[in-house]
């Protein structure tokens, strides 16, 4: 498609018009716009209603064949202007104004645009042609002839001849190809009688337009084809000769049927992935809840909190989880930890994980036990799994912690290939518990360290996967001393504001889309 000049339009009155029509813009100003015009690339000029008569005489001047639209904001404003183009010598027939003010005009502007690339079109294919014509100067009459009948004879396009009143004069064979009909029998015809109801009245809108305006113009329409089926015809009606377009016009005709229904099929295609795509998304989000405590417990003299942000837009099943739950009397077992990978197979390794630890738990006090019991089922996982090739492994942090009966709460933390857990005090110095172990289930033993700390009343412990430091903005991490800060930051708020501050900070740090799964535990020892 050709250029279109812009005259003094706000980018915003248009840019329906640019993203339906494609064309490409040009500013200048109303000095320069005559230089500016190529009668041979130039489609149209937009220009503010203000730049008036003048700027149409002297675009019309430039390239008689290029649409002039003029921009006004008041309905009544462009009325008048209008009046004032109709009577005024030196404007192009191709001369409008329009509001602003009035529904649709955009797309009656972008309408005008398609009629004026069409218009291109036709003007550049007349050129060829007559080019074509032009090398047989100086030729027999009768050799011209034969050229001009092997191009209408074998043109691979449907091509029918009609008076101005749109009756078939002449049809070439392959219209009869796609007409399903001998040409001979489309001769003498009415080109609206191919086709049915609204279809027949829009052919012969566009006859009479082209005959009365000497434009082309272009329709899909639809008719029934021989063997019932709806058959699609891209219908181009140009004048004979631009100059006279009384005389008659030529109607092209392409079989379209093909191409629209393999359109129609990709769109099918395309609504049922989205559809496909959301009920994943909603499973998969449904099976994610599963593997997440429905709410954490009240404990006296604990507060707790927690905050989970799927990675992306949360339709892949992802490996982060985090788990609490009461293992005796006033004894409790949280855990934060990453399965690698995504999909159900991470999922089933987070299930099988959550309920080993459960298990292992609640039998078993020593925490240095639980995490080797852990390791030790999902190294036998490992093993099945490598032998499909589908080997995983897991990393965990894991606390168990009792209130203290003088106050603050007994924390017992162990790691197995885990960030360690972090401990914002009293006074607003970050700590981090020096529990170190193995990632999980990668060989089946290991030594795991656990450290035992006390949360005195207003501390808190945060529990977090990798996709709090890991998360990236470019080459950046967040990491871990900007973690600290922010914990810093917090000495004294509610485990809410903890948790919440950290799944906002990580959020923002990537532009509002988490890269991986994000999941934090925070654990505060309530204040008398």
């Amino acid at each position: 498609m050709g250029e279109v000049l812009v005259v003094g339009v706000p980018d915003v009155a248009i840019e329906h018009v640019v993203e339906r029509t494609g064309v490409q813009l040009r500013r200048v100003s109303p000095e320069a716009v005559a230089d500016a015009v190529d009668p041979g690339r130039t489609l149209a000029v937009l220009a503010d209603a203000s730049a008036g008569v003048a700027l149409a005489q002297a675009v019309h001047r430039a390239g008689p064949h290029v649409v002039v639209v003029l921009v006004a904001d008041d309905p009544s404003e462009c009325e008048q202007l209008r009046s004032v183009l109709a009577v005024t010598p030196g404007i192009g027939r191709h001369t409008t104004c329009v509001s602003t003010g009035a529904h649709g005009w955009q797309d009656d502007l972008a309408d005008e645009l398609d009629r004026a690339r069409l218009r291109q079109e036709h003007q550049h294919t007349l050129t060829q042609v007559r080019g074509a014509v032009g090398s047989f100067e100086g030729t027999p009459p009768e050799t011209l002839s034969v050229y001009l009948g092997q191009l209408f004879e074998h043109a691979p396009v449907g091509i029918l001849l009609c008076d101005p009143a749109g009756v078939v004069r002449s049809a070439n064979p392959q219209s009869g190809e796609v007409l399903e009909w001998e040409p001979l029998r489309a001769v003498g015809t009415a080109l609206p009688s191919l086709f049915h109801g609204q279809e027949a009245d829009i052919a012969a809108d566009l006859i009479r337009a082209c005959v009365r305006l000497g434009e082309p113009g272009r329709v899909t329409l639809t008719r029934t084809s021989s063997d019932g089926e709806l058959q699609h015809l891209d219908v181009t009606v140009a004048p004979v000769d631009p100059d006279h377009w009384d005389l008659g016009v030529f109607v092209l005709l392409r079989d379209e049927t093909a191409r629209i229904r393999a359109i129609e099929a990709m769109e099918q295609a395309r609504r049922t992935a989205e559809a496909d795509a959301e009920r994943y998304a909603e499973l998969a989000w449904t099976l994610q809840e599963s593997l997440l405590p429905p709410d954490l417990p009240a404990i006296e003299g604990i507060e707790l909190a927690a905050r989970f942000h799927p990675a992306g837009d949360g339709s892949e099943i992802g490996g982060d989880f985090y788990d609490l739950f009461e293992v005796r009397d006033d004894e409790w077992f949280a855990v934060v930890g990453d399965v690698c990978g995504k999909g159900a197979g991470a999922a089933r390794l987070t299930a099988l994980t959550r309920y080993t630890l459960r298990a292992t738990g609640m039998r078993i006090r020593n925490l240095e036990r639980n995490l080797a019991d852990l390791n030790a089922v999902l190294a036998h996982q490992y093993e099945q799994d490598r032998n499909r090739k589908q080997h995983r492994f897991a990393t965990a942090a894991v606390v168990r912690f009792r209130c203290a009966p003088e106050g603050g709460v007994l924390v017992r933390a162990g790691s197995g290939g885990h960030p360690a857990p972090l401990v914002l005090r009293r006074d607003g110095t970050v700590e981090e518990l020096p529990c170190r172990g193995p990632l999980l289930g990668v060989f089946d033993t290991g030594t795991f360290t656990t450290h035992a700390t006390r949360l005195e009343p207003g501390e808190v412990l945060v529990l977090h996967t990798d996709g709090v430091t890991e998360a990236r903005r470019g080459r950046e991490e967040f990491g871990e001393d900007r973690l600290r800060e922010l914990l810093a930051s917090k000495q004294g708020r509610p485990a809410e504001s903890v948790a919440g501050a950290i799944q906002a900070a990580v959020l923002e740090f990537q532009g509002g889309v988490a890269r991986d799964d994000i999941a934090v535990l925070a654990l505060r020892a309530a204040e008398r």
